[in-house]
């Protein structure tokens, strides 16, 4: 597993210089972010898969660098995101369809609430988050 400065690192790389290869396939970024092999797939699907004990509710400022964030909402596949601190994340589709890029952690304008569903759980184990940290 890459450790979570590596995984946004990873993201801004693809975000600046990826392209646009990446529309619906949420789950498989937030993955490759964190150089881990497949174990879903979709995110709702990893998402029922997560322990209920490692899946918490989080308003945007609680949420620390390098969680998972979860959202069943917008479409029946779900939809997986990675926390970068202080309230902002990397996700797929939100801003640019196909694009990854840095957004407000909980995707207002998606899951019309101000939390997310977040965890450091990983059928490989648990990411080691950066607490109080953002990725510019």
């Amino acid at each position: 597993m890459r450790d979570v400065q590596a995984s946004l690192d990873w993201m801004k790389n693809q975000s600046l210089h990826g392209g646009p290869k990446w529309q619906h396939k949420c789950q498989s970024s937030v993955r490759s972010a964190l150089a881990l092999p497949a174990w879903a797939p979709s995110a709702r699907i990893a998402f029922e898969k997560t322990p209920k004990a490692e899946l918490h509710k989080l308003k945007a400022h609680e949420i620390e660098a390098g969680m998972i964030l979860y959202g069943l909402e917008s479409t029946q596949y779900g939809h997986a995101w990675l926390a970068a601190g202080h309230g902002k994340a990397w996700s797929v589709d939100y801003r640019r369809k196909g694009y990854i890029d840095l957004c407000t952690a909980t995707l207002p304008n998606w899951t019309h609430r101000d939390w997310a569903w977040a965890t450091l759980w990983t059928p490989y184990g648990h990411i080691k988050p950066i607490t109080h940290h953002a990725v510019h």
